[in-house]
This record gives structure tokens, sequence and C-alpha cells, in this order.
């Protein structure tokens, strides 16, 4: 009798699959309207210690904290240096860059039942995209971008502190 072939599982990597999300993702794109500043500020201040991270615009900041490695990661995009390996977010970043998609900003939008919301804005010519995202990987991420960062009013105003 013959041997019956077995079949092997072919190997999805990371980078694969992220490329092909992203793929999908331009496919996809939905038209939408861009930032309205009567409603956010731009951040201007970023700080990181430790896990904790500071963002906030003027004397008034949300202090939250996230993981070590998500804040070790925000820390490099503020250095704007890269480790000996890339992380993550280096990585996606390059991505964006090689299929000519630019980070236009990041929005922290809402904070509701101890968890923050935020937003990517991606462009590919003519198309955008917007992604839901944890603020401090859209942070790590509008650093490595040099995308602008807004943080919605009301929301600053309601839960920030004053940091001055």
């Amino acid at each position: 009798m013959g041997k019956k072939k077995q079949s092997r599982k072919p190997k999805i990597s990371l980078s694969s699959l992220l490329i092909v999300l992203i793929m999908f993702s331009v496919l996809s794109l939905a038209v939408m309207n861009f930032i309205d500043s009567s409603e956010y500020y731009a951040a201007d201040v970023l700080e990181v210690e430790g896990s904790v991270v500071t963002i906030g615009h003027g004397c008034m900041a949300i202090v939250a904290e996230t993981s070590p490695e998500r804040a070790y990661s925000i820390e490099l995009g503020i250095k704007g240096t890269i480790e000996q390996r890339p992380n993550t977010h280096d990585i996606f970043s390059e991505t964006l860059k090689s299929f000519n998609i630019t980070l236009d900003h990041v929005t922290i939008d809402n904070y509701r039942d101890g968890i923050y919301y935020a937003n990517l804005l991606l462009k590919s010519d003519e198309k955008i995209l917007k992604i839901d995202v944890k603020p401090s990987d859209g942070v790590a991420m509008a650093l490595r971008t040099n995308s602008t960062i807004y943080i919605n009013k009301t929301m600053l105003n309601e839960i920030g502190v004053n940091i001055c």
C-alpha cells in the first residue's frame, strides 16, 4: 500500500500577516473628516517615567500607566533611537513607509470605564483609514513617523491633571 502524504500547514510570518492586514485596510478605506481643532489640542507635553506616560497640552495632562514595554517604546520614540533590533512599532512604521502610507495623526479620543481610546489616521494617496488603537501604541507610532498627537479637549479638561 502507498503511504499517505502528510499535508504541511503553511507557516505565516508576522510580517506577512501585517502586510496583508495593511493591504486589506488600504483597499477598504473610508472617507472621513480630518481633525476638528475646536475639539482637539495638539499634544505639546510628553514624558515617560518608568511605565507612567504623561501626555497633554499646556498645564493639563493625562497621567496613565502602560506596560513597561510600551513605555520603553515611547521613550525610544522620544529619543529617536532604534535598538540593535527593531521593535513592533519600528517595523510597523517602516512598513507604512514602504507602502507609501502616511500616518497623518493620532487622536486620543475618550476615557470610559478605566480605558483610554485612540485612533490612527492613515493616508494613502486620496484614501483615508481610521484605525482603533491603544493610545500607547498610537503615541509610539506617531513619534516614529513625526505625526501629530491630538487629545480630545473635553476629555482632557474632565480627567486631566494640572502639571504646572
